[in-house]
């Protein structure tokens, strides 16, 4: 049956970061603009849930980079501090050691240790950070002026990075034996980028980017929760005039000539479009929306060696009490780092080995009076496709993580419980196969997906072509996505 509504509008697909921001460009140039939703409401991994009181993230548990953040945010001529009042992280990690040393870690001139050694682990912990932000900072600046800002082009991260190669040759785990001659040091620094899912022997060195931002710009939290982000986007997005379609998902996407030419619903409604920006995972739109044979190479090329980003059961906790005697926002208790390794593995090899957010002492409005919020990421592992995941699997591992906590927290006092498993992830937070970030952390920028695929009228944003570290990479991705959507108009209208 052909298109029935034949007016020219643009659809954007998922209302994440990316896709609010994507359609918020898209309605501010004068497009009309729908945005369907296969959840209920707006955020996608950058969102909250309440639950008997306590405030839960829904992925994403701090912001980096606040300055690229409000870069995008000014791009879209939103004023991100008026919109979004955040909250630093004074004590962002501490890393507990197998020798009973604890490291914690925030800048250069505060980070130190306690236990054995404490003294001299202190100097060297110090005098590595310094080196490491006078010696890399460029890389870090670099990065956030120039590359991110400008879209995933390896040709563009080539050109403004080639002078720093040398500095983040071989991989983190490399890089920071280099620079950090105490083991105990070295295993607190592995730890800050277990959220990547990777052990530091296979995370290029470029990712030490995560230890940069927290030198140079702090971790933060926004008021509310992370939710606070995508709900300034959507209030923006709403008064622009974006339609809004919430609990639709797109079945596929419909094809004239070889170019875009509508999406079709789960209800059999069918959207005309000559403009979509697809938000959701690129493995998606390449195996599920498009038509097998319409694949263009450039799309079925990016879906081959891009690697899918690791899995993981959300274990959040509404506790009774303080959490802890702790006063950081992240607690790692972790092994040393030639061993971190098996943290990634389901379960991990030991249950004292644990890594955990306590956004609550941070806001401590985010729970009830008296309560905490405890948030964690347990590995997932051995699988090749969520659909491999079991219920009992899931026990399983919430079982042997909470055994962990409670061996650290003895006095631990449950009030709510909110897990969400592989399976979770794909049907409730709608990631592909469950992975949290799409294209896995670290991948290189050849092999992230193209904000133009090679369809006419498509274009891809989101985890798509930005597994960047924090929020802010997803923002850009919409805003780029929408860019290249309005300059192909303009393009077109000369011609």
């Amino acid at each position: 049956m052909a298109l029935t509504d034949t007016d020219s509008r643009s659809v954007v697909i998922g209302a994440g970061l990316a896709g609010l921001a994507a359609a918020l460009q898209l309605a501010r140039a004068g497009q009309r603009v729908v945005l369907v939703e296969a959840g209920s409401t707006h955020g996608g991994c950058c969102s909250t849930t309440c639950v008997d009181g306590f405030t839960f993230n829904n992925g994403a548990v701090y912001v980096a980079v606040p300055s690229l953040l409000r870069r995008a945010f000014a791009e879209l001529g939103v004023d991100f501090d008026a919109e979004v009042p955040m909250s630093a992280i004074e004590c962002p990690l501490e890393s507990h050691l197998e020798d009973g040393s604890v490291v914690h870690l925030s800048d250069a001139t505060g980070s130190h240790a306690e236990g054995p050694r404490a003294v001299e682990r202190t100097r060297l912990l110090r005098e590595g950070l310094a080196e490491l932000e006078r010696d890399c900072a460029p890389v870090y600046r670099t990065l956030v002026d120039q590359v991110l800002p400008q879209g995933p082009s390896p040709w563009n991260a080539l050109r403004h990075l080639w002078p720093h190669l040398a500095k983040m040759r071989g991989s983190v785990a490399s890089l920071i034996r280099r620079r950090f001659p105490d083991s105990g040091v070295q295993a607190a620094l592995g730890s800050l980028l277990l959220y990547t899912g990777l052990p530091p022997e296979d995370l290029p060195a470029s990712q030490v980017i995560g230890l940069l931002a927290l030198l140079e710009e702090g971790f933060h939290l926004p008021h509310g929760g992370m939710g606070a982000i995508s709900d300034a986007l959507f209030r923006q997005a709403q008064a622009a005039g974006v339609e809004f379609r919430f609990d639709q998902r797109v079945e596929r996407i419909e094809l004239a000539g070889g170019a875009a030419a509508g999406v079709v619903l789960d209800h059999g409604e069918r959207i005309a479009a000559s403009r979509i920006v697809a938000t959701i995972s690129g493995f998606a739109v390449a195996k599920c929306l498009l038509p097998p044979d319409a694949v263009p190479r450039r799309l079925a090329r990016a879906m081959r060696k891009a690697p899918l980003s690791h899995r993981a059961i959300a274990v959040q906790l509404g506790c009774r009490g303080p959490a802890t005697g702790s006063s950081a926002f992240i607690v790692n208790h972790v092994p040393a780092l030639e061993r971190q390794a098996l943290m990634h593995r389901t379960p991990t090899a030991r249950s004292e080995w644990l890594s955990f957010t306590v956004p609550t002492r941070v806001l401590p409005g985010l729970a009830p009076e008296g309560r905490s919020i405890v948030e964690s990421f347990a590995p997932v592992s051995g699988i090749a496709s969520a659909s491999d995941w079991t219920p009992e699997r899931t026990t399983d591992v919430v079982e042997h993580h909470l055994e962990g906590l409670r061996q650290r927290w003895p006095g631990l006092s449950v009030e709510a419980t909110r897990v969400i498993d592989p399976v979770g992830f794909q049907d409730q937070r709608h990631l592909y196969e469950g992975a949290l970030y799409g294209v896995a952390p670290g991948a290189p920028p050849q092999q992230l997906f193209p904000h133009r695929p090679g369809i006419d009228g498509l274009y891809l944003a989101g985890q798509t072509t930005f597994p960047g570290y924090g929020v802010a990479p997803s923002v850009l991705s919409g805003l780029q996505a929408a860019q290249g959507v309005l300059h192909d108009e303009r393009r077109r209208a000369k011609t």
